[in-house]
C-alpha cells in the first residue's frame, strides 16, 4: 500500500482545455479513466468525474470559449505526484500514460501542483507551463509543536501553522519546534 501525496492541482486554461486536462485523472466511477485518453498514473480524484465536470462548467459560466479561468482539483498522488506525473510510473506505460508536459501541451493549460506526504514528511511544488516545461521542488516538511500540549507535527509550507488543529487536543495554532540542544 503506498503512501499518499495529497493537494492541490490549480489548472490555468479555456474551459474547454480544463476539462480535457481533467479527464485525465483517475476516478473512482464504474469506468476509471476516460477511454481513449492516456491518463495520468496512479492520480486520483476526490471526487467523481461527473461533480468535477459539473464544477468545472460552473467556473466557467458566462465565459466566452477563448477566456481562461482557473480551477482547482484536489488530487491523491500514489508515493508522489513527480513519480506518477513527471519521473517514473508514466514511462512505464507509455501507450496508457501521459506526463505533465506532455499533457500541458496537448491540453494548452498551465498547472501548479503542491502536495503534502506526511508519512515520509515531504511537500512538492510542480509548475508546469503550457509549453511544457516542469519545474519540480521538493522540501522536507517543517516541524511545529503544540503550544497547549507539546504534540509536534509536520506542516507544509504553503499551510498555515496558525490555522492547524493540534491531533492531540485539537488546539488551533501551531508554533515552530526549535529541537533542543544536548
Amino acid at each position: 500500500m503506498p503512501n499518499w501525496a495529497i493537494g492541490p492541482v490549480d489548472i490555468t486554461g479555456t474551459r474547454a482545455a480544463v476539462l480535457a486536462f481533467s479527464d485525465r485523472f483517475i476516478s473512482d466511477d464504474e469506468q476509471c479513466t476516460v477511454p481513449g485518453r492516456r491518463y495520468f498514473a496512479r492520480s486520483f480524484l476526490e471526487s467523481p468525474r461527473e461533480l468535477t465536470r459539473s464544477d468545472i462548467m460552473s467556473v466557467f459560466e458566462g465565459s466566452s470559449e477563448t477566456e481562461e479561468r482557473l480551477f482547482t482539483l484536489y488530487i491523491s498522488f500514489a508515493w508522489s505526484a513527480t513519480s506518477c506525473m513527471i519521473h517514473g510510473y508514466p514511462q512505464n506505460n507509455q501507450t496508457e500514460c501521459i506526463t505533465l508536459g506532455e499533457a500541458c501541451v496537448e491540453d494548452q493549460v498551465s498547472v501548479v501542483i503542491r502536495t503534502t506526504e506526511p508519512g515520509l514528511c515531504f511537500e512538492e511544488e510542480i509548475h508546469c507551463g503550457k509549453d511544457g516545461e516542469c519545474e519540480d521542488i521538493e522540501h522536507e516538511l517543517r516541524v511545529f509543536k503544540c503550544p497547549e500540549c507539546g504534540e509536534t507535527c509536520s506542516i507544509a509550507s504553503f499551510e498555515d501553522p496558525n490555522e492547524y488543529l493540534c491531533c492531540e487536543c485539537g488546539h488551533e495554532g501551531m508554533v515552530p519546534y526549535e529541537t533542543e540542544e544536548e
